[in-house]
């Protein structure tokens, strides 16, 4: 059997035996959620980047090295303070703030910061339609990914990775998810930078690799990119912007803020992300141009460009071990937004507006179904994807960095924010940017996102301004540097308690019904809760 194979095979056995191990240490719905809010800055750091990168990080990002070589830069240039700012401007605040208001879930979390249901109506919407759309990059990743590796057919890489996504995420929960990921970002980190030094040193140093990619086009040695691309400061400001307002809002990337041990955390994780993203971003762009170099140009999909490197360039163990960590990597994100559209449907919709009062077997049926649908949705669209993977993980950060990504800064920022600013603020961007770009249409001349954040910052600071201000007893606690005891917050309210119990049985298969009854397979003893690992 070849190295390669092998060696993922032994990897993928690893990522699972974790998922089963961490599996038996979740105890409660928060638990499976946030973990129970216990995680320190390396756990934390790692996991994110893994999670953000995911699929991109080995298809996207090189494939646009590939054809618009050191211009794709401009993309990495918000990777890194879009990841560390989103720690150092909202994972202190959001950690201490959702702690108080006993939130679990971003919709939630305007909910009570807002007092309105149906903001988070609005708001588990939208996690719906763009986690969805991102979710199918991440099948689509996974089927190319596996296409190249081990020389499957397109839809059966597809449907190996979902086959194992549904598997993992069954067995896994976050608590499981948080330290595969950071496995898989320490792997990743290594063999990025093992990758790209090898490959520089392969062509005879950095100023051979300039000369060589100015051979083919010299306008792919410049910063505004073949045809002129980015130039023009409006045209540099979309990526940059993009990216950073997308860390901002990514609900799966805000759920790592929340599970922080506590809030003053977030300072070393911003600071360990972001020198992490530095290295890690800016070498796998460049890698898409290294490829261009090293195998030449004519390759039919782009995106495919860094694992033809790899097994290019390094020996079959090091490169199936590469192969293992990016397709688990993917399967990773894959199973945190399935957890997230799990949770979304049963606990900020079913549970909070369709059917509050319906038994748990209801409860549980509609969920799953539900859940099983907008999955299935998703790995049929991945089987003829409408664009590449690039350009659907774009437009998804770029819708959920405008729906959330402007209203978390204002919620712990600004206390006159108000439920009708931050609605207004959602609604108009999403009618600019969706509109725009499935039109085409530039308002103003201006690429729809750019268009899109103006109108967004604007609507919800006049919005705000004129309606009532809100009620907003805890901002001015949850804005203080100050942690907050361990005893604050820790329980749930019975009503809540109820709802978490009862998802937690959809979501791990627990047969213990909510309040402490049994079904009909009898009663299975809560198991005591083990220690969890730290890295403070």
């Amino acid at each position: 059997m070849d190295a390669g194979v092998i060696t993922f095979i032994l990897y993928m056995l690893l990522i699972l035996g974790m998922g089963v191990y961490f599996t038996r240490r979740v105890q409660s719905y928060k638990d499976f959620i946030i973990g129970g809010r216990r995680f320190g800055p390396w756990v934390s750091s790692f996991s994110l980047i893994s999670s953000y990168m995911s699929g991109y990080t080995y298809t996207a990002a090189p494939g646009m090295g590939y054809t618009q070589g050191f211009s794709s830069l401009w993309w990495a240039s918000g990777d890194a303070p879009g990841n560390s700012l989103s720690f150092g401007l909202l994972g202190r605040r959001l950690r201490k703030y959702t702690q108080m208001l006993d939130a679990i879930t971003v919709p939630e979390f305007y909910e009570k910061r807002f007092k309105s249901p149906v903001l988070r109506l609005i708001a588990s919407l939208i996690v719906l339609v763009f986690v969805g759309t991102h979710l199918v990059g991440q099948w689509q990743a996974s089927g190319i990914l596996l296409q190249v590796t081990f020389g499957t057919e397109y839809f059966t890489g597809l449907l190996i990775g979902g086959v194992v996504v549904l598997l993992y995420t069954l067995l896994g929960g976050y608590i499981a998810v948080m330290y595969t990921d950071a496995l898989q970002g320490v792997v990743m980190f290594i063999g990025s930078q093992i990758l790209f030094w090898l490959a520089l040193f392969y062509l005879g140093g950095f100023g051979s690799f300039v000369d060589n990619l100015a051979a083919l086009d010299t306008e792919l040695v410049t910063p505004w990119g073949p045809g002129g691309e980015y130039f023009g400061i409006w045209a540099v400001a979309y990526p940059v912007l993009l990216i950073l307002m997308g860390s901002l809002g990514y609900p799966h990337i805000t759920v790592r803020h929340l599970s922080l041990r506590r809030p003053s955390t977030a300072r070393k994780a911003m600071l360990i992300t972001c020198i992490l993203v530095v290295l890690f971003s800016f070498a796998y762009y460049l890698t898409g141009g290294l490829a261009l170099t090293i195998l030449g140009e004519g390759l039919e999909d782009v995106e495919q460009a860094a694992v033809r490197l790899w097994f290019y360039l390094l020996p079959p163990v090091l490169a199936g071990i590469l192969s293992s960590a990016a397709i688990a990597s993917i399967m990773s994100t894959a199973d945190s937004f399935l957890i997230l559209l799990t949770t979304t449907v049963a606990h900020d919709l079913l549970y909070k507006f369709i059917s509050p009062d319906a038994l748990e077997e209801q409860r549980t049926k509609w969920a799953r179904i539900l859940a099983a649908v907008l999955g299935v949705i998703t790995f049929v669209i991945a089987i003829d994807p409408p664009a590449l993977v690039f350009e659907i993980v774009i437009f998804a950060m770029g819708g959920m960095g405008l729906a959330f990504g402007i209203p978390n800064l204002f919620s712990v920022y600004w206390k006159r924010t108000s439920a009708f600013g931050v609605l207004l603020s959602m609604v108009l961007t999403m009618l600019i940017y969706v509109g725009g770009t499935v039109m085409g249409v530039q308002p103003l001349g201006l690429h729809p996102f750019v268009a899109a954040l103006i109108v967004g910052v604007l609507a919800i600071v006049l919005g705000s301004l004129f309606t009532e201000p809100p009620e907003a007893e805890e901002f001015e606690e949850a804005a203080d540097y100050v942690d907050l005891p361990e005893e604050v917050a820790q329980e749930a309210s019975p009503q809540t308690q109820f709802q978490a119990e009862s998802a937690l049985a959809l979501l791990v298969g627990s047969r213990r019904s909510p309040g402490g009854g049994e079904d009909e397979g009898g009663e299975i003893p809560p198991a005591d809760p083990a220690p969890m690992p730290t890295d403070d």
